[in-house]
């Protein structure tokens, strides 16, 4: 009876008949099935899950139908949210796909600039996500309807805040282009740029695809979404320190594989490859930025 009486701390419901309690301990072991199976690589323990869910079922009397009580409450959708909660990587990676992605979309109506609806995407991944004095809001998500919706719902509201406070924000890729060298200074590595852009984007996309989900996260985090390690670190539930190490470990790997795959490819002396490298890493941060936004 581990389910009904985790449940039962939680919610305070009065259940002690034996039969009503093996049919409520069924009951949420089938939730418990059902959300996990919704997301087979978000490692949730089923204790997490049962409080979380107990924290938003409805009230309940003796008597009153069991299945029915708990028939509005969606179990996939709970578990993702408990897990963010959390700050599990793999389910703020999960949020981040079937979630964050389809904000452009559901704001497509407003006519918003890009610049506009990445801010506004930056802005409900903070308030629903990141962890502050008080739990992280996505906590205020009850279950009792899809989380999409509930999603949709922050976004427009995020939105209209946005629109309200200022129309003209700057872009994005103003930002990006700051990680552009200054142009002109070296003929001879400019010409070596030129020369072997094509095999050195593909040689990082190669690099990209080695990389574990966690760490394109990351990397997505920092380089497309702008966001510093400090507020990172606040997603994830970690000092900053730790999500300074992520980061760099992360963009150290796409460095180390770009090198062992362009070394492979290139026909070059050492001398040759050397210079190649000195052009091309100059314009590493913007190529990861380029990269992450086009995937």
């Amino acid at each position: 009876m581990a389910f009904a009486r985790t449940f039962l701390a939680r919610t305070g419901w009065r259940v002690e008949e034996p039969r009503e309690l093996a049919r409520l301990e069924e009951l949420l072991r089938r939730l418990w099935e059902e959300g996990a199976a919704s997301w087979p690589d978000v490692p949730l323990s089923s204790k997490s899950f049962i409080e979380y869910l107990a924290e938003r079922s409805p009230p309940w009397s003796p008597g009153e139908d069991l299945p029915r009580a708990l028939a509005p409450l969606l179990p996939g959708d709970l578990y993702l949210a408990c897990a963010c909660a959390q700050g599990l990587p793999t389910a703020l990676a999960a949020f981040e796909r079937h979630h964050m992605a389809g904000i452009p979309a559901t704001l497509s109506h407003m006519k918003l600039a890009e610049a506009v609806v990445d801010d506004v995407r930056q802005r409900v991944r903070e308030r629903l996500l990141v962890r502050t004095d008080e739990p992280p809001r996505i906590t205020e998500y009850s279950g009792r309807g899809p989380l999409a919706n509930w999603v949709r719902v922050v976004a427009v509201r995020a939105a209209l805040s946005q629109l309200r406070a200022t129309r003209d924000e700057g872009s994005v890729s103003d930002a990006i282009l700051d990680l552009l060298p200054a142009p002109g200074e070296d003929p001879e590595s400019e010409a070596i740029q030129r020369r072997y852009q094509g095999e050195f984007r593909q040689a990082m996309e190669d690099a990209f695809a080695t990389l574990p989900s966690k760490h394109r996260y990351l990397l997505r985090l920092h380089f497309v979404d702008r966001l510093s390690t400090s507020r990172i670190a606040a997603l994830f539930n970690v000092n900053q320190s730790t999500a300074s190490r992520w980061l760099h470990h992360a963009q150290q790997e796409v460095h180390d594989e770009t090198r062992r795959i362009l070394k492979e490819r290139l026909d070059l002396s050492s001398q040759e490859f050397t210079s190649v490298l000195r052009a091309v890493e100059s314009q590493l941060n913007l190529s990861i930025s380029r990269i992450l936004t086009d995937s």
